[in-house]
């Protein structure tokens, strides 16, 4: 299983964005996650990517817990944000260089 979330529940304050939500994605799949604005798509998506912390549940990534410091994780993830407000205003090394700073802290590791 690449993907395995089971029963995340994330709250901002009294809104609950995500109500024990669940997927699994095998190998090989192609998945889309569609909704209309305020859906819970991307609060999903940072909490897969352990960007945002969440209340219960448990997400498995490649077979493993995901967690805030499991960068051996991380470092097999890419990513890049629909609507991030610097991308004109970097370089695209220093783009790159962002965007591997959300996984890996060490800049030594990140050349």
């Amino acid at each position: 299983m690449i993907i395995e979330i089971s029963n995340l529940v994330k709250r901002y304050g009294a809104l609950v964005a995500l109500d024990h939500f669940n997927l699994k994605i095998q190998e090989g799949e192609i998945f889309g996650l569609l909704g209309p604005n305020g859906s819970g798509k991307t609060t999903a998506i940072n909490c897969i990517l352990s960007l945002l912390s969440y209340e219960k549940g448990e997400i498995r990534l490649f077979g493993e817990p995901m967690s805030p410091d499991n960068y051996r994780v991380k470092e097999q993830i890419g990513v890049v944000m629909q609507e991030v407000g610097v991308f004109n205003e970097l370089t695209v090394q220093e783009n790159i260089d962002y965007f591997c700073s959300l996984y890996i802290p060490d800049k030594q590791k990140r050349r």
